[in-house]
């Protein structure tokens, strides 16, 4: 392999992984910076880092939170500069924020994982039917009428589904399959 195929590999390689977690990196910021055009600007600086030292990065463990550490380390800094605005959080504090921060995002993304695998257990028609409610909004009356079934029904209907999914969340998390 080339020199510029493994440069062209490892661009790859890294968009994809930036792109798959950019919503959750810039969460992270954002949560502690509590300003949107701050966070924008310091995701542009992280991902800049990123890049720097992605050759540090160990393929196959959470890109996230590796981002999200680097993050951290970017917002302390900002944090120095904004010796203007008075800061609620000694450093001391941020840090103990940031680490429960990062821990709540790790969390999140295992239980949006375990989604995702347990909606697999779902029969067609449950996923139907869970679309038609969370993803395109349709009420429970709307679903009922071209379903042809009563309201309860297609409350009991999701309740189960939702327990069913409830405690396969919780149990992979807790097993720490994920």
């Amino acid at each position: 392999m080339t020199q510029s195929s493994d440069n062209d590999e490892k661009v790859q390689r890294f968009s994809a992984l930036l792109v798959a977690n950019h919503r959750r990196i810039y969460g992270f910021i954002l949560t502690l910076v509590h300003d949107r055009t701050a966070a924008e600007d310091i995701q542009q600086d992280v991902s800049a880092v990123l890049w720097q030292k992605f050759d540090t990065f160990e393929i196959g463990t959470d890109f996230a939170a590796w981002a999200m550490a680097v993050s951290r380390l970017t917002i302390l800094n900002w944090r120095r500069k904004q010796k203007k605005v008075p800061l609620p959080l000694d450093d001391q504090q941020f840090a103990l924020l940031a680490d429960e921060a990062v821990a709540v995002s790790c969390q999140h993304e295992a239980r949006r994982v375990a989604l995702n695998e347990c909606l697999e257990k779902i029969d067609a028609s449950g996923r139907e039917l869970l679309a038609s409610r969370f993803e395109m909004g349709q009420s429970v009356a709307s679903i009922a009428e071209q379903l042809g079934r009563s309201r309860v029904a297609i409350y009991k209907r999701l309740n189960r589904i939702q327990s069913l999914l409830l405690d396969c969340i919780n149990e992979k998390v807790r097993e720490g399959v994920l």
